[in-house]
């Protein structure tokens, strides 16, 4: 039984070793203003975004029952 469990968890520690560093993505470390300034908008745009949806379906619901 402890052989079969060994077989099912060998690919995966196969893929464990076999995996490579993730390198930096290469917006990080931009040179141009102008793509930081973008960066960081879009940062901004998909953090408040689901906030935003979420306030609006809030507002759209209570005003639906006033």
């Amino acid at each position: 039984m402890k052989l079969l469990r060994l077989f099912r968890l060998f690919p995966f520690l196969l893929l464990l070793a076999l995996a490579k560093p993730a390198l930096a993505c290469s917006v990080c470390a931009v040179a141009s203003e102008e793509a930081r300034y973008a960066y960081y908008f879009t940062t901004g745009l998909l953090t408040f975004l689901p906030l935003f949806m979420i306030g609006g379906i809030v507002y759209y619901v209570a005003k639906k029952y006033r």
